[in-house]
């Protein structure tokens, strides 16, 4: 087999291995959302408790768009999860989109500087931005 034979497999395997390895997974369709639900939560270390956020204003989900777009946020084939790590912070996303079509969850947890959940893409960037949105509830209220 010559080396331009080889060459259809060898693309063939790359792609299979992106594709096990988690690749840049299937990207997020925002167009079609009228609500953003955002909730945090802390176990460990203190300040313990959770954050909470709805956007529902036409300008609020344009800035939600644009951030989305600009960190190249996915949703993943596989959902990662932390080995072992104590503490830390949970992010769930809930995306409600119009016309009754079913919602998307994402979830990020930041823990011990990595970060693990179902998202591609810039999820630190994301997760940053996430969190200027949060108004925090004093644990034992929420």
């Amino acid at each position: 087999m010559g080396r331009r034979a080889c060459l259809p497999l060898l693309w063939l395997g790359a792609a299979a291995l992106l594709a096990a390895c988690g690749g840049a997974g299937t990207p997020l369709v925002t167009s079609d959302v009228s609500r953003v639900q955002v909730n945090s939560y802390q176990a460990l270390p203190p300040p313990y408790g959770s954050a909470q956020a709805v956007l529902t204003s036409a300008a609020s989900l344009a800035t939600f768009r644009k951030a989305v777009a600009s960190d190249g946020i996915g949703l993943s084939g596989t959902t990662t999860s932390s080995d072992g790590c104590a503490g830390g912070i949970e992010y769930t996303v809930v995306l409600v989109r119009s016309g009754g079509k079913g919602s998307t969850t994402l979830d990020a947890y930041d823990c011990g500087g990595q970060i693990t959940g179902n998202m591609t893409g810039n999820v630190s960037g994301f997760v940053a931005y996430v969190s200027t949105l949060l108004v925090a509830t004093p644990s034992g209220q929420g």
